[in-house]
C-alpha cells in the first residue's frame, strides 16, 4: 500500500468513526419511564455465558504449551478461551443463565421492573467485537435471551466488566457504539465511551447514576501475565484521572435525591477487595452515594464508611467461594448469598422513591435432580432486604 493510499485509508477509518459516534449520539434509545412515584429497577451482573465456545482440549492442553515454550506471542483471547475453570463451568453456566433469566423475568413481572442496571461481564469468556461471530453472540446471549415478557421493552443501562475488555478497543467499541444501534434497549450513553452518566426521574425525585470502567483502575491488569492487559487497558489506566474527574464533576453538579456509582469490580468483597478503586469510592462516600458492583459471582451487601455496597453478580454461574461460603469476614458483610455447597443465582431490585430506596435480594431456589444446593422456601419473596433513607448530597 502506497503512503497516499494508506493515508486515505486512515482518513476513511477516522471518518467512519466520526459518523458512527454522531449516529450513536443522536439515536433514540429505549429509556425508563419518567414521573413514577416509585420506580423499580433490577440490578444484574455476570450473566453472559450463552454461546461461548472454548478452544478444543487438544489445543489448550497440548498445542498451547508447545507454542508458549517456543516463545510465540499468544493473543489474550486465545489464552482466556483456554481458562480451565471457565471451560469446566460452561455447560452448567449456560443452563443457569437461561433458568435465571426466566426467574428474573418472573420476579420482575410481579414487581413491574421498568429498567435493568448491568454491572458488567456481559459476554464471557473474552467479550464480543464487530465480527460476524460477535454479532451472533450478541444476538444469542443477550437479544434473544432477554426478549420475552418484561424484558421485551425494558431498557438496560450498561457497564463493562473484565471479560468484556479482553478483545481490547474493538470489544469496547462494539458494546458502546454498535450494540446501542443494534438494539435500542441497550443503553451506553451518547458519546460511545465506556464511562457515562444517566438519570432516572420520578414524580418528585431524581437518581443520578455514573458508570465507570473499573478495568482501567486495577494495577494487576497491567502485569505482563494478565489476559486483560492490552492497548485499551494500558491507555485508560494511564488516563484514569479522566474517569475520576468525570465522576467527581457529575456528582458535584447533580442535585439528585440519590447518587449511584455503577461499576464492575468490588471495593468491598469476600474474595478480593480491589483497593485500587479507592479514588472512585471516596467520591461516592463524600456524596453519600450507593455503590453497585458485580464481579464476585454471588449476591451480597456490605456496609463500610457509612456507605452501602450492593453486590449483584449472580445471574450466570454462581460461585460460593466469592461470598466465602456464606461466612462473613468481619463486621462489614451484612448479607452473603452462599452456603458451603453453592452460591445462589439471582439478582437485586431497587424500589426508588423520594422517601427511600427499598433494596431486595431475590435468590433462586437451586434445586436439581440430585438435591437442592441452595434451598429457598419461596423464591418469589426476597431472601434479604434493607432500606436506605438518607439522601445523597
Amino acid at each position: 500500500m502506497t503512503s497516499w493510499s494508506r493515508l486515505s485509508f486512515l482518513a476513511l477509518l477516522a471518518l467512519q468513526e466520526m459518523v458512527l459516534a454522531e449516529y450513536v449520539r443522536t439515536k433514540k434509545s429505549t429509556i425508563a419511564p419518567v414521573g413514577a412515584e416509585v420506580l423499580t429497577v433490577g440490578v444484574i451482573g455476570d450473566y453472559g455465558w450463552t454461546g461461548w465456545t472454548p478452544s478444543p482440549p487438544h489445543f489448550c492442553l497440548e498445542v498451547l504449551p508447545e507454542l508458549q515454550a517456543a516463545g510465540l506471542l499468544i493473543p489474550n483471547e486465545v489464552l482466556n478461551d483456554c481458562d480451565p475453570g471457565d471451560i469446566l463451568y460452561i455447560n452448567n453456566a449456560t443452563a443457569l443463565q437461561l433458568d435465571t433469566s426466566a426467574y428474573i423475568g418472573q420476579v420482575c413481572a410481579m414487581k413491574n421492573c421498568t429498567a435493568f442496571v448491568s454491572v458488567g461481564d456481559n459476554f464471557y469468556d473474552s467479550g464480543i467485537d464487530f465480527t460476524t461471530g460477535g454479532i451472533q453472540r450478541f444476538q444469542e446471549a443477550w437479544v434473544d435471551m432477554y426478549s420475552q415478557g418484561v424484558f421485551e421493552t425494558t431498557p438496560w443501562y450498561q457497564c463493562l466488566g473484565n471479560h468484556d475488555i479482553v478483545k481490547g478497543q474493538s470489544g469496547v467499541d462494539f458494546q458502546t457504539k454498535v450494540a446501542p444501534i443494534y438494539d435500542p434497549r441497550w443503553n451506553f450513553g451518547t458519546q460511545g465511551l465506556p464511562y457515562w452518566t444517566y438519570d432516572l426521574t420520578g414524580k418528585d425525585w431524581t437518581a443520578t447514576f455514573v458508570v465507570v470502567d473499573s478495568d482501567c483502575f486495577l494495577s494487576s491488569y497491567q502485569e505482563d501475565t494478565s489476559v486483560y492487559v492490552n492497548p485499551y487497558t494500558e491507555a485508560c489506566y494511564a488516563d484514569q484521572q479522566t474517569q475520576i474527574d468525570f465522576l467527581a464533576n457529575t456528582f458535584a453538579q447533580s442535585t439528585a435525591t440519590w447518587k449511584f456509582l455503577q461499576l464492575h469490580h468490588g471495593y468491598m468483597s469476600s474474595a478480593t477487595n480491589e483497593t485500587d478503586l479507592a479514588p472512585l469510592v471516596e467520591i461516592a462516600v463524600q456524596h453519600h452515594g450507593i455503590v453497585l458492583n458485580g464481579h464476585d459471582h454471588c449476591l451480597g451487601h456490605y456496609y463500610f464508611n457509612d456507605t452501602n455496597f450492593i453486590l449483584s453478580g449472580a445471574a450466570g454461574y454462581p460461585q460460593a467461594g466469592d461470598c466465602n461460603y456464606g461466612i462473613p469476614l468481619g463486621p462489614y458483610a451484612k448479607f452473603l448469598g452462599a452456603n458451603p455447597l453453592s452460591a445462589a443465582n439471582g439478582f437485586v431490585t431497587m424500589d426508588i422513591s423520594k422517601q427511600s430506596i427499598n433494596i431486595e435480594y431475590y435468590l433462586r431456589d437451586m434445586k436439581f435432580e440430585d438435591g437442592d444446593l441452595y434451598p429457598v422456601p419461596y423464591d418469589l419473596n426476597p431472601s434479604y432486604s434493607f432500606q436506605i433513607t438518607e439522601h445523597s448530597t
